[in-house]
């Protein structure tokens, strides 16, 4: 059975970052005095699976802050999500040309009731930017989850890192905000549980990954 803090080899996560986006050359780092000469952008987040899943009923809000520096300041707060638990988070969108992408909803559930990441894609676009804790910040983290940001034993997360020349910055103001991870069967951890009607399943990006782990649960953004 695999622990909360789930990861992935270091192949298959390259295998993921493709089919999500291509990686970029992004770094992070702290910025204790930001110019008040921002551009700042404020999202709710909504959840994206339809009512019958277990653990997707949860809510949030984030700020998207481009720095002039040519730093990007995200800030993350959700309530709900599956307790002590990892959630790994990305910029999704279109590196280039302002695009505004969309959120997916319940309505975008395949024939397993279930939004998987590949579902969502063609709304929110691939990953620019991961936004992990530490480290590396590109799409190859894309699952890195000992690198996310954890949820505490109510369900709450609170995220707030400064990043070095993202893929993000150019298109602030119209990425998607996307979490993901749900623990459908309570257990406290993602795994494979064969007596679980939802946690049995894999994940859209492959058989070895368990779709708890990559599951969207939040989606927002300036085009919603």
């Amino acid at each position: 059975m695999l622990k909360k803090t789930w990861g992935m080899a270091a192949g298959t996560a390259l295998v993921a970052a493709m089919v999500l986006g291509a990686a970029g050359g992004a770094s992070a780092a702290h910025d204790d005095n930001p110019s008040p000469k921002v551009g700042s952008y404020t999202y709710g987040l909504a959840s994206i699976q339809p009512a019958a899943v277990p653990g997707g009923d949860a809510s949030g809000t984030t700020r998207v802050k481009a720095l002039p520096n040519g730093k990007l300041q995200v800030t993350v707060e959700a309530w709900g999500l599956s307790p002590n638990l990892p959630h790994a988070m990305h910029l999704h969108g279109v590196d280039g040309p302002s695009l505004d992408q969309g959120c997916p909803g319940p309505a975008q559930a395949g024939e397993d009731g279930v939004v998987t990441v590949l579902d969502g894609v063609p709304f929110y676009g691939g990953i620019l930017t991961s936004l992990t804790s530490t480290g590396d910040v590109t799409p190859a983290s894309a699952l890195a989850l000992d690198r996310y940001a954890t949820a505490d034993a109510d369900g709450y997360l609170y995220y707030q890192r400064t990043l070095s020349s993202p893929e993000g910055y150019a298109n602030a103001d119209t990425v998607q905000v996307i979490v993901h991870g749900i623990d459908f069967d309570g257990n406290g951890m993602y795994a494979f549980n064969a007596d679980d009607p939802f946690a049995s399943r894999s994940s859209s990006l492959g058989a070895g990954i368990p779709l708890e782990a990559t599951v969207p649960v939040l989606c927002g953004g300036i085009a919603n």
